[in-house]
């Protein structure tokens, strides 16, 4: 006769308190809360810059100066920029006095709101001053100039403002343009160069390698062979073997890594793909060294390559001759003790 299954449940260890189901719940209740409120001060965050962007399009279509003044939003917020013949001669700091207007009323939108405000200053490549004796100086004190105005203006709070200069290293670049393109191609040339480079130090890396161990077994060749009256003949004819047979196997291991795509992504790791080489660490921090070495002069000749070809033209050069005013986003922090 077949026993009956028992609906008695089997317990395994002390059971919890009753109090911990409802202090479960509570805590599972209070995460999903700050959880909503983290997502509606991002939400937030987000309206509140494409809202502010809007009030200034509709300003500076209605203003018709379209020309000088430009809005876009990017992970740092919404950048405003003024450029161009109209906002500054060359050389110069200070911005021209029909461009004031136009500064002081979109400005004037941000003044209500918590956002810091960073102000970028820039030039073109081809600027001469004769008061600032370099690029640096000229970009640092066109912001500085612009976040004195919105002070004393429009009495803009000091403590939500910064401002910085770039000089001729930040220059503006349309996405897409025959520039862009171009620069793009010329991206991929250099990348190419460099990671060329680096596999060579790679290569030569190997063969040291190889050396060493060629040399290594030719002491065991000699001991070997040392009886032979033509003792020598064999060492060279046993080392030659080796050393074809060894590279060979060493080959294949370079033609494996050397197809990696990571040698084609700048930020890539490319010393971490070498470990099918067989290298000692020691060797590999040799090669990382080398590796940021040359990373550091592909960035150096790029940046070269953006300048220049964003400075192409007198249209361009009018375009980096700016200054950019990035309404910074709110952190969700800020916005949640906002909301509380």
């Amino acid at each position: 006769m077949a026993r009956g299954k028992s609906s008695e449940s089997i317990q395994i260890g002390t059971p919890s308190p009753p109090w911990m189901v409802t202090y479960g719940d509570l805590m599972t209740q209070l995460l999903i809360f700050f959880v909503m409120m983290f997502a509606l001060a991002s939400a937030m965050n987000e309206l509140q810059i494409v809202t502010l962007r809007k009030k200034m399009v509709e300003y500076i279509v209605r203003e018709k100066i379209e020309d000088s003044v430009s809005t876009d939003i990017d992970e740092r917020g919404l950048i405003v920029s003024f450029y161009g013949e109209n906002m500054y001669e060359k050389g110069e700091s200070e911005i021209k006095p029909a461009a004031l207007s136009a500064l002081k009323n979109l400005t004037a939108f941000v003044r209500p709101q918590l956002n810091q405000v960073v102000i970028e200053g820039h030039t073109d490549m081809t600027e001469e001053s004769q008061v600032y004796t370099s690029h640096w100086d000229l970009s640092a004190a066109r912001a500085s100039y612009i976040a004195e105005i919105l002070m004393k203006s429009i009495y803009f709070p000091p403590y939500r403002l910064s401002s910085s200069g770039y000089a001729e290293q930040k220059p503006f670049i349309k996405k897409p343009s025959p520039t862009f393109s171009a620069l793009e191609e010329r991206r991929k040339d250099i990348l190419k160069t460099a990671s060329s480079k680096f596999l060579n130090e790679v290569r030569r890396m190997i063969i040291r390698e190889i050396d060493t161990k060629v040399l290594e077994k030719r002491e065991t060749y000699k001991k070997k062979y040392s009886s032979a009256s033509n003792g020598k003949v064999l060492v060279n004819l046993a080392e030659r073997d080796y050393k074809s047979k060894i590279s060979r196997k060493y080959d294949k291991k370079f033609n494996s890594i050397r197809v990696n795509k990571v040698f084609r992504e700048p930020d890539g790791n490319w010393s971490e793909v070498l470990g099918p080489a067989g290298f000692t660490t020691d060797e590999l921090e040799i090669l990382a060294g080398k590796e940021n070495i040359i990373k550091a002069q592909y960035y150096d000749k790029f940046q070269k390559e953006i300048v220049e070809m964003a400075n192409l033209s007198p249209a361009q050069q009018n375009r980096n001759r700016r200054v950019d005013i990035i309404v910074a986003r709110i952190s969700a922090q800020a916005r949640k003790k906002r909301l509380l």
